[in-house]
Parts: C-alpha cells; sequence; structure tokens
C-alpha cells in the first residue's frame, strides 16, 4: 500500500508548530543548560573586555553558548549559526528568552572569541565546568584504603590531606588541516609563491625595470606537472624534480632580493600586504631547509617546516611504527579523572611527556583540591625523578616497580595488570575527540585558536559526559538550582569583600602618607 501527500497539501501557513507547549526538561539540551556554571564563565571575558567603552558586544551568554553547540555538535562556524536558527532547544540553551528567526550573530564572530579566549581562557573555562560538576556531586573521588596521606612541606599547620581518584595520563597529536607534506610539492608551492610576488612588485613600479625579471615559470610549472600525475615515482626521478624546483626557487630570490634594493634606493613603498611579508620570510627557511638536505643527502632537519600557510606545525613520531608513523599538528598531554578531560599541556614541537606529569598533578589538585591517589600511564612517565616526587606526596602509580621484580603470585598478577588495563579510557576519549568531535583534523588556522578549540573539545565531551549522569528527576534539578545560587552567593560575597579589604588598605596607605607627610614639616 502506497501513501503520499501531494506536495500542493503542503503549506507553510499550515504547518503545526509546538511552540505552544513547554519544552520539555528530559532534552539534553535542557539538561546540559542548568549544569553549566555560566556566571562564572562570563567572568573570564570580564578582565579582558571594558564595561563602559567600545561598542556594546553580544551577550555573553550566547557566545559561550553558540561556542558549546559549536563542539557538541562538530559544525563549522556558518552551520552553527545556522542550526541555532532552526533548534529552539538550541536557542534556549544559549540563553534567549524565546524563539527566534534571526541569527543569533555573524560566524566571523567565533575567529575572534577563539583568538580571545586562546589557551588560558579555554582551559579556565574546562576547569570551572570541572569544578561545578565536581560541587554537584556528579564527579565522586573513591577514599579507598590504598590512598594515601600527603602532606605537602612548607605549607602553615603541615595539614594533610588525603589523596582520592585516579588520574590517568597520556599523549597524542591533534593533527592540522593540511595536505600530506612533500619536498617536492612544498618547494613547488613555495615558487609560485615567489613569482606571485615578483610580479607584485614589478606592477607597482614598472618604470623601475625596462623588462619583466625572468622566472622561467612555464618550465618549472611543466616539468612539475610530468611528475605528479606519475602514479609511481622512483627515488632518482624525486631527487632530479626537487633540485630542479629549488634551483628555480633559488634564482627568483635572487631575483626578489635584486628588486628590494632597486625599490628601497628608489625611495619607492613596497607595496606587499602582511600576509605576502609573511610567505616571503618563510619560503626564504623553506628553501634553506630544503636545499640544506638536498645537498647533505639527508632527510631531517632542525624545526621543519611542512606546510607553508601554518609554518609552526611540525612533524611528530608516534614510535608505534606502521603507515602512519609521523603525524603533523599539535602534541598535547591528556589527564582523564572520572570520565573529566583535560588538557594540561600543549606544543607544535615535539617532547618528552614523562616530563609534564608533576604539571599534571598540580592542575588535579587546583581543580579538585587533593592530589588523586593512583596515577597510571605508559612506561615513559615513570621517571626516576617522577617516582621520588610521587613517593614524596604518597601517590600510588602503575609502573613496574625499579630494580629487581619481586616473586608475585597470579593473584597479584591479575591484579596489577587489571588495574593497568583501564589506561585504556583515555585511549577511548582520545578516539572519540578524533572520530566524532573533528580532533582528527584540527581547521583552526592559529596556534592560539588551536588551543581555544582543542579545550572546547573536551569542554563539550564533559559537558555531555555529567549531563548523562545527571538524574531524571526534578528533586536533583532543586539541587543544582539551590546550588548553583550558594556558589553565586558565595562567589559574589567574596568579590564584595576583596572589593572593600582593598579599599580599606587603600585608605590607610593615603592615611600613612599624609602622616609622614606632616611629619616632615
Amino acid at each position: 500500500m502506497i501513501k503520499y501527500t501531494p506536495a500542493s497539501e503542503l503549506k507553510l501557513s499550515q504547518f503545526e508548530t509546538p511552540f505552544k507547549q513547554s519544552l520539555s526538561p528530559e532534552n539534553r539540551w535542557v539538561k546540559m543548560a542548568e549544569l553549566v556554571p555560566w556566571d562564572e564563565m562570563a567572568e573570564v571575558f570580564f578582565d579582558s573586555l571594558s564595561k563602559d567603552q567600545g561598542r556594546p558586544t553580544v551577550d555573553l551568554r550566547i557566545i559561550l553558548g553558540a561556542m558549546m553547540v559549536k563542539y557538541v555538535e562538530n559544525l563549522s562556524d556558518e552551520d552553527t549559526i545556522q542550526y541555532i536558527q532552526e533548534n529552539i532547544y538550541a536557542q534556549y540553551f544559549v540563553g534567549l528568552r524565546g524563539f527566534k528567526a534571526d541569527p543569533v550573530f555573524v560566524p566571523s564572530l567565533f575567529v575572534a572569541i577563539r583568538k580571545r579566549l586562546g589557551r588560558k581562557g579555554s582551559e579556565r573555562l574546562n576547569e570551572l565546568l570541572i569544578r561545578h560538576a565536581h560541587e554537584l556531586k556528579l564527579v565522586k573521588h573513591r577514599r579507598n584504603a590504598s590512598d594515601g596521606i600527603a602532606v605537602v612541606a612548607g605549607e602553615e599547620g603541615s595539614q594533610s590531606k588525603r589523596n582520592r581518584g585516579t588520574l590517568i595520563v597520556d599523549a597524542t597529536v591533534a593533527p592540522a588541516n593540511i595536505e600530506y607534506p612533500t619536498d617536492t610539492a612544498l618547494v613547488h608551492k613555495a615558487r609560485k609563491i615567489s613569482e606571485s610576488l615578483i610580479d607584485s612588485l614589478y606592477e607597482s613600479a614598472q618604470e623601475l625595470w625596462p623588462v619583466k625579471p625572468r622566472t622561467y615559470r612555464r618550465e618549472a610549472e611543466k616539468s612539475y606537472v610530468g611528475f605528479s600525475k606519475k602514479r609511481k615515482k622512483a627515488e632518482k626521478e624525486i631527487r632530479k624534480v626537487l633540485g630542479q624546483q629549488i634551483r628555480y626557487l633559488r634564482r627568483n630570490l635572487t631575483t626578489i632580493d635584486k628588486m628590494l634594493d632597486k625599490v628601497e634606493a628608489a625611495e619607492r613603498v613596497i607595496s606587499w600586504t602582511v600576509q605576502q611579508w609573511r610567505h616571503y620570510w618563510v619560503i626564504q627557511e623553506l628553501f634553506r631547509q630544503q636545499d640544506e638536505m638536498y645537498r647533505d643527502k639527508r632527510k631531517r632537519t632542525s624545526d621543519r617546516i611542512v606546510s607553508l600557510d601554518q609554518p609552526w606545525v611540525r612533524p611528530i613520531k608516534r614510535g608505534k611504527g606502521g603507515g602512519k608513523d609521523t603525524e603533523f599538528g599539535m602534541k598535547i598531554n591528556a589527564s582523564v579523572s572520572e570520565g573529566m578531560t583535560r588538557m594540561d599541556f600543549g606544543s607544535f614541537d615535539a617532547f618528552h611527556e614523562g616530563l609534564g606529569l608533576k604539571e599534571q598533578l598540580e592542575g588535579y589538585k587546583r581543580v579538585y583540591g587533593y592530589y588523586p591517589a593512583l596515577v597510571l600511564a605508559d612506561k615513559v612517565y615513570w621517571t626516576r625523578e617522577n617516582r621520588i616526587w610521587l613517593k614524596e606526596r604518597n601517590i600510588a602509580h602503575g609502573g613496574v616497580p625499579m630494580g629487581k621484580r619481586p616473586n608475585r603470585s597470579k593473584y597479584e598478577k591479575y591484579k596489577e595488570r587489571a588495574k593497568n588495563n583501564k589506561r585504556s579510557e583515555i585511549e577511548g576519549k582520545f578516539g572519540t575527540a578524533k572520530t566524532k568531535y573533528g580532533m582528527e583534523r584540527m581547521r583552526s588556522r592559529l596556534p592560539q585558536t588551536t588551543f581555544a578549540s582543542i579545550n572546547m573539545i573536551f569542554l563539550s565531551m564533559n559537558l555531555l559526559s555529567i549531563a548523562g549522569k545527571v538524574p531524571g528527576n526534578i528533586l536533583f534539578a532543586v539541587f543544582a538550582t539551590l546550588t548553583g545560587a550558594v556558589h553565586n552567593i558565595r562567589h559574589n560575597f567574596s568579590k564584595l569583600f576583596d572589593k572593600y579589604s582593598n579599599n580599606w588598605h587603600r585608605q590607610q596607605d593615603k592615611l600613612l602618607n599624609f602622616q609622614a607627610w606632616r611629619l616632615s614639616f
């Protein structure tokens, strides 16, 4: 039996809307809206904005909500605005008082937001969410019998705090959205940029050159195109074409230097844009690296450039072999505890992840107020220095003991293996972040926006994680509302106390200065 409704019967005016009904409290956006500490997160922007100068900003609640919607749904900037425009629950989440058919703001504002947040701002947002979830008892650290007592030396009173919870740490790479770099393709692209720079200089001051400088661009392009179309390329042929492209690039760079000298001698303005100047300095460094490797017949160099548009990206060796032994992007140190993920450190240069373990544990204490009872990580983290540092704070770890291995029963070996198998949780978090939330190919182009994007991805994962832990009853909603209200009152009272305390100290300083001035007479 076929069922079909003619298109003539489907009119916009006849469409029934559910707007007369209230929103469902079981919707995920409604649940997440109650779990986010909006007021504290908005204060992250207060330090970098003026209260009484400049144009009024878009409501910060809308900005924060739109950022979370973007990374929860893994959408582009344009698609995020359209998603909010079409979804009434998303509009409630971002803080609108009613359904709005117009866009909340222009998509280009996302770029400015990520730049303003950077590494520190986005990291603080994630920490605020985790701390708020901890206050709501959605993140609970167990106090096992094996938990130690950590005494921090140097603190007044030597107060001891019980270590709680398990911290899992590991490192991964967030690959940048660049094409796979090959030496020949990079030099070819640099050569084309050098030709455009020559054209720009010539067109800006044609009277200085009777004839346009020769670049041999047709021969160079024909040589590379014929090479790139071949499916299989021999090593000898690759080296031949690479050498040709390097020599073409050397000739163009020499021509550019002579042209710049002539323009400066004629006291003319160089009509390059900021991007053209940046390209000029990048292709010079790329030429130096490629020419040096070509002459020495080697394939390694320090601070190797693998992208002309993102020259700060470096090749990161995974050390696991296989067909994907090298990745190109930011290497990050991350940690997981009770499903909450944090990025503790990130760099585009390769680094030894074990050297950042202390900072990761200090970050754990900064968020929760105590050290973990157990740390699980790969063997690369268990250096002698890290073992001593953990022992001083009575923090257990899953590393193999140094020295002669003691004789252990099968049950002890099984228990140790089961404990270390929990490290797979962080691998699952990495896989989810890469496959579902877009961390496999980071679309952010600047270093500070890449930091912000990674932190916001982890924040979105944490938000969905704690939303899944929320009980489906009204009592918890009341408890969450009361807890948030009490926390806001305490936070505002603390700010008010600090304000009056600073004013009092300022008045005392003025009084002392006046008395000293009077006594001087």
